[in-house]
């Protein structure tokens, strides 16, 4: 098999919120620190020239490394001035540098990248991050992202690299982890654990049972510690283990259960758990925590009387400060400190590169009856329709967001490649500043909320949505509420509002024999008129997502309307691309020729889709998440979420995305592992040898493209699994005509349940289905083994 460093965006990158920022304080360099040190000597581990520095603390001094303080930074710990430790610095986020507008990279989304299905895009993005994390003078990347997809409407999916498959998410967070500290930065996985909802996260009591946990909501975690990742986040969430739907448990950051029996001892994680900022509820170190972030409410002065107490012992302080201390010399920045300052403008033309190439092989092609790719040559007209072609959504909001130097923008990107220049921006109110100082648009209409930095950027990300039309900007939180109209207005001396007017400017459009002409489909007749004159319409439409609520449903908003009429008239020369931050309704596929989602693109948008579009790149995203047919398909109770009286109740246990369609035998739209090309490629000589499973792929197409082999297992009856698993997949890239041999090693894990009793994982005995194909709905080849081939090999 080809490994991914044979991809572009390899070679690219290889050549080349919600949280205010503390006040800043003085960076000591260690590398004043002299040679003599007991705890600079190379030839130690990381574990002994951290017990050996710990060693040379005071009480008070090792205290300073379980609490947050202000380092310039979203957070930080350290600062021992006696023995020249600086303050370590903490930064968002799981996507990319979050600070000064425009000065870092706004990457693809965690689960734009997980889309490519590709450990080594994971590698080669994680490095990139960690370099500017790194280049910005940080020394902790505040991700990645990790839990599971529990809930559709999960405001964070986005940000997670699992989708919701724990063996995904298991595979693909070793890579990312290593990549972000191969630059020197120590990442941290989050949020641990069962963080799988914003509405009410802040109270809400997760009940879920022991082997759930491990089978489910555990293991991407566990493949972050396989990574030697470095720090944990806890989530503001509680969690009750084995409790019934009505018991409420512990904080997350306060959980014996899961911080110190499930994380340290059972999963074996040596670094060190930090909370979420504002998540720490008490002095819990005896439990699992290690720091509070962002203050010392709990972990400075009272647990100095805790320790003095006897409460605490000393030995429970040094395991804490030698585990906040082993990741910074794996990483190696006390052999060479990082004293980059913050303000380095760290994207570079490389990285903007790597973004798109993620961005473009992690494009899901759903549908295609022969519409795609485009042919430039023409003769060709092509209508663009909706305003998210001109000013489109690229990311979800939150301590995840990165605001870019640029975006680039379907529309120019689709002109550019036939020849034609950028259109003249539209004339709106965002140039005249036709604002209105003291008033709030008070209601909550089709409202979505992101951050912004200006009450101008706010009405810019008002105009790019087609269903915004009005915002208000709360000045001092820097927060853009866009709403779908200007009711209830009230007086608000902290807000600033506006409503968006877009006039277009008339452009050239056409080249040669090739033509493009726009539309932002406000007016549903003449759009529908546009598309049936063209030889292809492609309809751009967007929904987003932040942290701290969850979605108020799967849809496009008014694009579903454009959609439909535009189709009704236009038929299957009709493509729609749709920018979601997770789980799509499409009710209006089997209407349209096409349908293409980048998931959450980054700032590159404009040039990936373009390159997918027009077949410069050929789809090989597969859907990491299930797309459902309609709203609640999998029939979630209130009790299961947002959850009832403080509680929301796991009775779904392992039946988790794909798993329960499969249980309960009911066809997605679009299913879990679901990815088309513009080639086909075909699936043969099932082969199963001891641990060794093999399969011959083929690409029958005409070009050449990437194909990813999915192994799903069906346990016995009595196991009481889900009948259907993924337990390996691999990326091939294939030639016309080419055939490769992929190959798949199973061990005892693949046939294993988490046993309660023993609190281990225990083989299955029995005989297995191993089902092979393009995607969970599209099974190619099937064989059957048994668990003693692994158990006793």
């Amino acid at each position: 098999l080809k490994l991914a460093w044979d991809q572009p965006w390899a070679s690219v990158y290889l050549s080349a919120a919600h949280r205010s920022p503390p006040p800043m304080r003085l960076s000591l360099s260690v590398a004043a620190v002299g040679a003599l040190d007991p705890w600079m000597n190379p030839n130690d581990t990381p574990t002994e020239r951290a017990q050996k520095l710990v060693a040379e603390m005071t009480l008070d001094e090792k205290i300073l490394l379980l609490h947050g303080q202000g380092c310039g930074y979203t957070g930080g710990y350290g600062g021992i001035d006696r023995l020249n430790v600086p303050c370590f610095h903490l930064n968002d986020g799981p996507q990319g540098f979050r600070g000064d507008a425009g000065t870092s990279t706004s990457w693809p989304a965690s689960l734009t990248v997980a889309a490519a299905w590709d450990p080594e895009a994971m590698r080669a993005w994680g490095a990139a991050m960690g370099d500017e994390f790194y280049r910005k003078g940080a020394h902790v990347q505040l991700g990645p992202g990790l839990c599971v997809a529990r809930i559709p409407r999960n405001g964070r999916n986005f940000e997670y690299l699992s989708g919701e498959d724990p063996y995904l998410g298991y595979v693909l967070a070793q890579p990312v982890v290593e990549g972000i500290q191969s630059a020197g930065v120590v990442a941290n996985a989050k949020h641990w654990v069962n963080n799988n909802q914003e509405t009410d996260r802040g109270t809400i009591s997760e009940n879920v049972d022991e082997r759930t946990q491990f089978e489910i909501y555990y293991p991407v975690f566990e493949g972050a510690i396989k990574g030697n990742v470095g720090s944990f986040m806890c989530s503001y969430n509680k969690v009750c283990q084995n409790c019934n739907a009505t018991e409420i448990g512990k904080w997350s950051c306060e959980n014996p259960d899961t911080l110190k029996v499930d994380l340290k001892e059972r999963l074996g994680f040596k670094g060190f758990v930090m909370s979420d900022w504002g998540a720490t509820h008490s002095t819990s170190i005896n439990e699992g925590l290690d720091q509070e972030q962002p203050g010392s409410n709990y972990m400075a002065a009272k647990l100095k009387t805790m320790v003095e107490s006897g409460e605490v012992t000393q030995e429970k302080v040094d395991d804490s400060a030698v585990r906040t201390l082993w990741p910074i010399f794996q990483v190696g920045l006390f052999d060479k400190p990082n004293n980059n300052p913050q303000s380095t403008n760290v994207t570079t033309e490389a990285h903007r590169q790597l973004a798109k190439e993620l961005s473009a092989q992690g494009t899901v092609l759903l549908k295609n009856d022969g519409v795609l790719p485009l042919k430039p040559e023409g003769p060709l007209t092509i209508a663009v329709i909706g305003s998210q072609a001109q000013l489109p959504v690229v990311h979800g909001g939150g301590s995840g967001q990165v605001v870019p130097s640029r975006v680039k923008d379907p529309l120019t990107s689709i002109r550019a490649w036939v020849g034609l220049p950028p259109l003249p921006a539209p004339v709106n109110n965002c140039s005249n500043k036709a604002y209105e100082t003291g008033v709030d648009f008070f209601n909550n209409d089709g409202q979505t909320e992101l951050d912004a930095t200006s009450v101008d950027e706010c009405c810019q990300m008002c105009s790019a949505r087609g269903d915004c039309v009005g915002f208000s900007f709360q000045t001092a939180r820097k927060q853009c509420w866009m709403k779908s109209d200007t009711k209830n207005m009230v007086p608000n001396s902290e807000v600033i509002s506006g409503v968006c007017k877009n006039t277009p400017v008339p452009g050239v459009d056409c080249n040669k024999n090739v033509c493009v002409h726009y539309s932002e489909g406000l007016n549903h007749t003449e759009a529908a008129a546009l598309a049936t004159a063209a030889d292809v319409t492609l309809i751009f439409g967007a929904t987003t997502s932040s942290e701290g609520s969850d979605r108020g449903d799967l849809t496009l908003g008014d694009t579903d309307s454009l959609i439909v009429d535009v189709a009704a008239a236009a038929g299957n020369k009709v493509v729609v691309v749709a920018v979601t931050p997770g789980a799509l309704l499409t009710p209006w596929r089997d209407q349209v020729g096409a349908v293409v989602t980048p998931l959450m693109p980054g700032q590159e948008y404009g040039d990936a889709i373009a390159e997918v579009l027009f077949g410069v790149v050929n789809p090989g995203g597969k859907l990491p998440l299930t797309f459902p047919n309609a709203a609640n398909e999998m029939e979630i109770t209130k009790e299961q979420w947002p959850g009832v009286n403080g509680a929301a109740f796991y009775s779904e246990k392992l039946e988790v995305g794909y798993r329960w369609y499969a249980a309960h035998d009911v066809q997605p739209a679009y299913p879990f592992g679901h990815g088309l090309s513009y080639t086909s490629f075909e699936y043969a000589d099932l082969q199963v040898s001891g641990r060794t499973v093999t399969v011959k792929v083929s690409n029958t197409g005409d070009r050449a493209g990437q194909e990813v082999a999915q192994l799903y297992v069906k346990f016995p009856a009595e196991a009481g699994e889900p009948p259907l698993q993924l337990k390996g997949f691999s990326k091939v890239d294939l030639k016309s005509g080419e055939t490769q041999t992929v190959t798949f090693t199973l061990d005892d894990r693949t046939f294993s349940i988490w046993d309660v009793t023993t609190h281990a994982w225990a083989v299955v005995p029995g005989t297995f289905e191993l089902l092979v194909g393009s995607s969970s709905g599209d099974i190619r080849v099937t064989a059957n083994t048994t668990s003693a081939v692994v158990a006793y090999v």
